[in-house]
């Protein structure tokens, strides 16, 4: 829910955030695609990192890319391939460490991309 609330904050006219980095953005509510919480996002002007699971139940990589088409400010999408909301992935898929790895890489290298 920080995302949410951190998106809504920016969505205010806040002018002065560097960007927003939102681990498992709540796009809508578990098994209710059709309740979407991202009208608000139209409004922020300041860059965005989403970091997603493919199976997450608040909202699927792929309905955010959906979303993602109408914003007005700089967004790009991380998907964690067969992870949930907390970005847990299968064992089959491989250690849980290396996701979790990937992300703090992921959020690393756009951090410094955003603070050039």
């Amino acid at each position: 829910m920080g995302g949410r609330i951190a998106s809504q904050v920016a969505a205010s006219g806040v002018s002065d955030i560097a960007g927003l980095v939102f681990l498992g953005y709540p796009l809508h509510p578990p098994g209710r695609p059709e309740q979407l919480r991202a009208k608000h996002l139209l409004n922020i002007k300041s860059p965005m990192l989403f970091v997603q699971g493919s199976r997450d139940t608040f909202g699927t990589a792929d309905e955010l890319r959906r979303v993602m088409n109408e914003f007005n400010a700089p967004a790009e999408l991380f998907v964690i391939e067969s992870g949930d909301h907390s970005f847990k992935v299968p064992k089959s898929t491989g250690p849980q460490g290396a996701v979790f790895e990937s992300v703090q890489d992921k959020i690393t290298d756009w951090l410094r991309g955003v603070a050039k």
